[in-house]
């Protein structure tokens, strides 16, 4: 058994107080929200659902370099967090979660092509969170979704400094 580290303590601590936001915001959400609102974060959380299964999928492959590896995972473990958010959103409002398609992603078979697939989807994934935030009634909802678009934002500008694409969108905006 390892012993906690300052860098462990550390960690759990930043992690709850970075998802502590995303919990009050669905707390305060209410007992029964507008169906659109609820479908919307359906949408979202299918997005977030295909986002662990490709990534945990190229992880199970095992053909991805260490490094590489370890940046999935990070990526992984954002997207299994928005994940849990839009499912604490969705009940919290009355709503019923989707469940995560039971159809695999095709497994890369190298880093490249894992990282051109990776950015083809987080740049797919930034369009639907952006053209979510506008249809929201409730903002809380918006907010989220706006906070989940930028972090998806960041993976696609790794992913394309890895690939050598710049710039890391086709144009100066995030384009749905």
């Amino acid at each position: 058994m390892q012993g906690l580290t300052r860098s462990r303590a550390l960690g759990s601590i930043g992690g709850f107080l970075a998802a502590l936001p995303l919990v009050v915001t669905a707390a305060r959400a209410g007992s029964r929200e507008d169906p659109a609102d609820l479908k919307s974060l359906n949408d979202l959380l299918a997005t977030a659902n295909s986002g662990v299964a490709l990534y945990n999928g190229a992880i199970s492959a095992n053909v991805l370099t260490p490094a590489v590896a370890v940046t999935i995972g990070t990526f992984a473990g954002d997207h299994a967090a928005h994940r849990d958010a839009l499912l604490a959103l969705i009940s919290s409002g009355g709503g019923t979660p989707v469940a995560a398609s039971t159809v695999a992603p095709t497994p890369p078979h190298s880093d490249t092509e894992l990282l051109t697939v990776a950015l083809a989807f987080e740049r797919q994934a930034t369009g639907i969170y952006l053209t979510s935030i506008a249809d929201f009634k409730n903002r809380a909802f918006a907010k989220t979704a706006a906070s989940i678009l930028g972090v998806d934002a960041g993976h696609v500008a790794l992913l394309a400094e890895a690939l050598r694409q710049n710039p890391a969108f086709p144009t100066s905006f995030v384009t749905a």
